[in-house]
């Protein structure tokens, strides 16, 4: 988002300490941020937003609200305002000294989008305004042209031109979306002391609903994930967004992958942390697959959960592969499931395989057999003796010489992980 952009979109600071208010206000000018409106309570909030006619009225982009006040409090402040159907868009971020598990919980259910913990982390503050802000300008020019292609549609001899003329402008917000996408993919520049690592991503349309990371810890520790969302299209494409930067986020206090003593928590806790917060009614009934695990570099473990997703696979040196099918439900699908995690010894020169069904489950035009489990593992033998780089790029070209002309009918995903 440019400077240009930026400085017109209005921003309510609603806080009843003063002092707050006006670091706020001098954090987002420092950053070019121009319209900013201040409130010292949910009742005046209300004016500026429109719930009560007041000369204050005004178009607000994006909402930092805190939860402790007198008479109204954030939570039942961000409920009322979501209860309007002209306020559903506007993204809610909450900026709050508490960071109970509860209040965090109470601030999603009720309709926030972000969580920010006091005393502000400038840097923090900025990028996820920044990010939020570049949704909701994505939202509203979807929206926008939305409404446009509903009147061309009633004047389709007269405005064939410009129907065509939006459907590019579509297409190239939906390209910029994907290109925003692919940069939460892991930087083929870092290395990780003690792996060797490579991957491949593609998508069947301009966005998808895969994901992966692979990242440092603390203490010779690595964390690594793949994850698949339900259907295709914009909302896969948020919600895998959504969930990659909380399996991502392992600075803050508000990481959900550490413990309050800065030790990585367990993957089966991560899970069931991610299944609370992503259930079927609260994220447009989608749910996901995925595999998120820690590889102990010390102590050559990998201990991981999966929820739904591929078996992960673990290949010696030798090419013999262990199909690890162990596993429970998606992510989002029941309240109720307690997830379980596994562990297992790596050793030197051993290969964590991650995929996703697009692969194992392609189908070639006019066809009826998909690639298959078996095809795969063949190419993971043939590849064995590669180096990790290599054997991602030719497992992936045999694969598409298999497709022929066929486009991939859905998200291809693959990450492969050899410890030294």
């Amino acid at each position: 988002m440019t400077k240009h952009v930026q400085g017109k979109m209005n921003i309510l600071v609603v806080d009843d300490a003063p002092d707050n208010l006006l670091l706020l206000e001098a954090i987002l000018e420092s950053e070019s941020f121009e319209n900013i409106f201040l409130a010292s309570s949910a009742r005046e909030a209300y004016e500026y937003i429109g719930l009560i006619e007041s000369p204050l009225n005004a178009r607000i982009d994006m909402i930092l609200m805190d939860i402790m006040m007198p008479e109204i409090s954030g939570i039942e402040a961000i409920r009322e305002i979501r209860s309007h159907e002209d306020y559903q868009d506007i993204p809610i971020v909450v900026v709050s000294a508490r960071s109970e598990t509860q209040d965090l919980v109470e601030a999603f259910d009720a309709g926030a989008v972000d969580y920010i913990t006091k005393p502000i982390k400038e840097l923090e503050l900025v990028a996820r305004i920044r990010s939020m802000l570049r949704l909701k300008s994505e939202t509203d020019h979807r929206k926008f042209h939305e409404l446009e292609l509903v009147t061309l549609a009633n004047e389709l001899e007269e405005n064939n031109r410009k129907l065509s003329q939006v459907l590019e402008e579509l297409h190239e917000d939906m390209a910029a979306a994907g290109n925003m996408q692919r940069s939460l993919l892991p930087d083929k520049r870092i290395r990780i002391p003690g792996l060797n690592f490579s991957w491949y991503y593609e998508t069947s349309e301009n966005i998808g609903g895969d994901l992966l990371n692979i990242m440092p810890l603390n203490n010779d520790m690595a964390a690594l994930f793949i994850l698949d969302v339900s259907g295709h299209g914009i909302q896969s494409a948020m919600l895998a967004v959504s969930v990659h930067r909380m399996l991502s986020a392992w600075e803050g206090e508000n990481s959900i992958l550490r413990l309050p003593d800065g030790t990585p928590r367990s993957p089966a806790a991560v899970a069931g942390e991610l299944n609370s917060e992503f259930m079927l009614d609260k994220n447009n009934f989608q749910y996901f697959t995925m595999i998120y695990g820690i590889i102990d570099l010390k102590n050559q473990t990998l201990t991981y959960c999966r929820a739904g997703h591929t078996p992960l696979l673990l290949q010696n040196r030798e090419g013999a592969v262990i199909v690890c099918r162990e596993g429970n439900v998606p992510v989002g699908l029941t309240e109720d499931c307690v997830y379980e995690e596994f562990t297992l010894r790596l050793a030197p020169k051993d290969r964590v395989i991650l995929y996703s069904d697009g692969i194992t489950e392609a189908r070639r035009k006019g066809e009826k057999e998909f690639f298959g489990d078996e095809n795969f593992l063949s190419l993971l033998q043939k590849t064995r003796d590669l180096p990790v780089d290599q054997a991602v790029q030719a497992i992936v070209g045999d694969f598409k010489d298999w497709l022929g002309d066929t486009s991939p009918s859905d998200d291809i995903t693959l990450l492969i992980i050899e410890p030294d």
